[in-house]
């Protein structure tokens, strides 16, 4: 038996909702760069850094607010699926 709930809703184009903004898509690019981050590199970052941990956490967190936005604001501009790599085609070309 098939549903008829999914029958009408595959005649329709499968484009998908629009439903996250910039600051949310920056909040979930943050939270995952950071989050992997700091449980891979903690430990040889703490033997490396020394009492220069915290500054350098807070360059790398600086720096992962940049990216996550600038990720953001090209997701905005070019609101296609494909991430960095269709970005990168459109600016850069096919090659």
């Amino acid at each position: 038996m098939t549903n008829p709930r999914l029958s009408r809703e595959s005649s329709h184009s499968s484009r998908l909702a629009r439903k996250i903004g910039t600051t949310d898509a920056v909040m979930i690019g943050l939270g995952s760069m950071i989050g992997a981050g700091v449980f891979a590199a903690i430990g040889p970052a703490a033997a490396a850094a020394g009492s220069g941990l915290l500054l350098g956490l807070v360059i790398a967190a600086f720096i992962a607010y940049c990216n996550a936005t600038s990720s953001a604001e090209l997701a905005a501009l070019y609101p296609e699926s494909g991430g960095t790599y269709v970005y990168g085609r459109k600016r850069l070309g096919p090659f």
